[in-house]
């Protein structure tokens, strides 16, 4: 995050080169840090786990847009703790919750393999499917891994190469 914050100008823009030759500025909104007493409520109202890279990341930032298109929209919405509860939704599976969305596609964190241990813990839903366990796509990565791709991938959907 340090290195992409270097780069950004006085507005949080940042001029990004996509496919076919596009350049267009994007916006990046970081909300201000959570607690330790935040977290520990977060945990205790939903009994997820929290992997060490996402909570370091959510005591930087506790949610941010990162890649907001200026003129064309799109970008990618790291939620809050309080957006998180409420964008659980009963039909999602209960030990997974949503940490960001991108016009309608999910990335979840799957709290079972994170209080495993494993470091593959996120899955990917497409905003054309169902969000059940058999329509999910790992994406074979923690947090921190996805983050410094996407930056360095400019903001493109990089698993989908």
């Amino acid at each position: 995050m340090d290195g992409l914050k270097k780069r950004l100008d006085e507005n949080n823009q940042l001029l990004v080169q996509k496919w076919e030759g596009l350049v267009y500025p994007t916006k990046f909104t970081f909300n201000s840090p959570a607690t330790l007493e935040m977290i520990e409520e977060f945990l205790r109202d939903t009994q997820w786990h929290l992997p060490t890279d996402y909570k370091n990341f959510l005591l930087i930032h506790n949610g941010a847009w990162l890649f907001e298109g200026v003129r064309y929209g799109g970008g990618y919405e790291l939620l809050s703790l309080d957006e998180i509860k409420n964008s659980h939704l009963d039909y999602m599976p209960k030990h997974w919750y949503p940490i960001s969305v991108s016009n309608g596609d999910y990335i979840f964190i799957d709290s079972n393999r994170a209080k495993e241990g494993k470091v593959d813990y996120l899955v990917r839903f497409n905003h054309d499917d169902d969000i059940i366990p058999e329509n999910g796509s790992s994406m074979k990565m923690n947090f921190e891994t996805w983050l410094e791709r996407l930056i360095i991938a400019q903001g493109t959907e990089f698993w989908t190469w």
